[in-house]
């Protein structure tokens, strides 16, 4: 297995647009080309794409950094559908999880939650993201709020076979 992330560009971007979830998680997360659209247009994130060698596995946006808190969000993070089970989420959300502190040099990544998704909830717990009380707004449903401290993170480091 070689993980590793790629920016979205004009050359993959039809990749990403193909991945997609089950039928029941399609309510949890907005698609990969609306994500895109996103990107595109309102120039605040990056998508990119994760790759197991040259296969695209998972898409990932993050961006949104705030200098003066130090933060950044992860703010869509998905597994295709045949790629699901292989246990790929819980090593490429460690990788985005560095990825976006190397980025920005942040020192909190929040992130949000379709409230009914326990199975996602449960992965960003094992990697230490908490529930902070807030709501976020922006999205089609409501969503609830996880952040990761980043120093505290880097204390206890997941070891890759626990998660």
């Amino acid at each position: 297995m070689s993980l590793h992330i790629k920016e979205i560009t004009k050359g993959n971007w039809r990749d990403a647009a193909a991945l997609s979830v089950s039928a029941e998680q399609q309510r949890f997360i907005e698609s990969n080309a609306f994500s895109m659209a996103e990107c595109f247009y309102e120039l605040n994130a990056v998508s990119v794409g994760l790759y197991d060698n040259d296969t695209m596995i998972g898409f990932a946006m993050y961006g949104w950094p705030d200098g003066e808190q130090r933060s950044a969000w992860l703010d869509r993070f998905m597994i295709d559908r045949h790629f699901q089970g292989k246990g790929y989420a819980k090593r490429f959300l460690l990788h985005m999880i560095r990825y976006i502190e190397q980025q920005y040099d942040c020192k909190t990544i929040f992130l949000s939650i379709h409230p009914d998704n326990e199975h996602a909830k449960s992965l960003y717990e094992a990697m230490g993201f908490r529930l902070n009380g807030e709501i976020d707004n922006e999205g089609a449903v409501p969503g609830l709020v996880m952040e990761l401290d980043l120093d505290v993170f880097g204390e206890v480091q997941p070891d890759e076979g626990q998660i």
